[in-house]
C-alpha cells in the first residue's frame, strides 16, 4: 500500500510477489487481499476513515453503503496496486484511449507541457503502456525505497519516461527547470501538498480542497499547455486512459491562471469519479469546509 507517496513492504518482500506474480493467476492475489489484508487495513488505517468520510459527506451515500463503498474502494486500491508489480512481473494490462490525440498534438509540438495526474485509478500503469517520443520527467516521492525505483526504472525501460525525485531537497528544481528547457513534458499530481502556505483552493463535489501550488505555477510562470492523464481500472481488469486539456487564459494575472487550471483540474477529477466513484485513492485530508 502507498500513504503520503511510499510503498510499504521490504525489497525482499516485493521480489518475492513479483516471482509469484510470474507464476500465479492475478485474481488469486486479488482474492488473498480482499479477504486477509483489506479488513486489518479497514481497522487501522487512517485513510479509511477519510474514504468512509468521502463517501459519506462528500458523495452524499447513506452510511451502509458508504460502509460498503469503502470495502470496495480499498480492494480496488490494492488491485491496482498488484497490478504495477504485475507490471515489473511482465504483465500485459489491455489499455483503451479517449482523447489521445490531443496528447499527440502537444507531443509532436517542440514546445514543453505539463502532464497532471491525480489519486484516482492508476496513473502509472500509462507510464508502461504508452511509448512516447517525447522525454517526460514524472516527479516521484523522493522517499521511496531504491528497490520500487529500481523496478520502476526497468519497467519504463526505452518508454522516453524519467524520474526526478521531490521532496526531499530542492535540488530537483535545476532538473525540471531544464527539462522545460528542452521542450520535454514534466508529470506531476496536483492533489496532494507538502506545504500548507503554497496551495491552490478549489471544489470537488462542492467541497473545497486544497491543491498543491506548485505544478500549476510551474505552467502560467511560463505560458505552457496543460493536459490532465488518468487511467480508469474497468471491471475486466482492463484500463481506460482518459486524456483531458485543461485551457487557460494566459493574458490573465498569474493567480487568476493558476485558479483555471485547478478549476478545470477538478473539474476533471470529478468528471471521472462520477463515471467510477469508487476509485478515489487520495488517502490524505485536502479536504476544507464545505461551499
Amino acid at each position: 500500500m502507498k500513504i503520503e507517496g511510499r510503498t510499504y513492504g521490504s525489497a525482499w518482500m516485493f521480489r518475492t510477489l513479483i516471482c509469484w506474480l510470474k507464476h500465479v493467476d492475478i485474481r488469486v492475489f486479488y482474492a488473498f487481499m480482499a479477504v486477509c489484508v483489506i479488513p486489518v487495513t479497514l481497522v487501522l488505517s487512517p485513510g479509511a476513515r477519510l474514504t468512509f468520510r468521502y463517501f459519506r459527506h462528500m458523495r452524499g451515500y447513506g452510511w451502509w453503503k458508504s460502509l460498503r463503498s469503502t470495502y470496495q474502494n480499498h480492494c480496488l486500491f490494492g488491485q491496482t496496486v498488484i497490478d504495477k508489480f504485475a507490471m515489473y512481473a511482465g504483465h500485459k494490462f489491455k489499455m483503451t484511449y479517449n482523447g489521445l490525440e490531443h496528447y499527440n498534438k502537444l507531443l509532436e509540438s517542440p514546445e514543453a507541457f505539463i502532464q497532471l495526474g491525480a489519486h484516482i485509478g492508476c496513473c502509472e500503469i500509462l507510464g508502461y503502456s504508452l511509448h512516447v517520443n517525447k522525454p517526460c520527467n514524472v516527479l516521484v516521492y523522493g522517499g521511496e525505497k531504491q528497490s520500487i525505483m529500481g523496478y520502476r526504472k526497468a519497467s519504463f525501460g526505452n518508454s522516453n519516461i524519467k524520474m526526478i525525485p521531490v521532496g526531499i531537497d530542492t535540488s530537483y528544481s535545476e532538473d525540471i527547470v531544464n527539462a522545460l528547457d528542452r521542450g520535454e513534458t514534466v508529470s506531476a499530481f496536483a492533489d496532494r501538498f507538502m506545504n500548507i502556505n503554497k496551495v491552490v483552493v478549489s471544489t470537488i463535489h462542492g467541497h473545497q480542497v486544497n491543491l498543491a501550488k506548485g505544478p500549476f505555477s510551474l505552467a502560467t510562470t511560463r505560458g505552457i499547455n496543460v493536459i490532465m492523464a488518468s487511467a480508469m481500472k474497468e471491471k475486466d481488469g482492463s484500463y481506460t486512459a482518459y486524456f483531458t486539456p485543461i485551457d487557460y487564459d494566459k493574458t490573465l494575472p498569474k493567480s487568476q491562471q493558476r485558479q483555471q487550471i485547478a478549476d478545470g483540474y477538478t473539474a476533471e477529477i470529478e468528471r471521472l469519479l462520477d463515471m467510477y466513484p469508487l476509485q478515489w485513492f487520495n488517502y490524505s485530508n485536502l479536504w476544507r469546509e464545505k461551499v
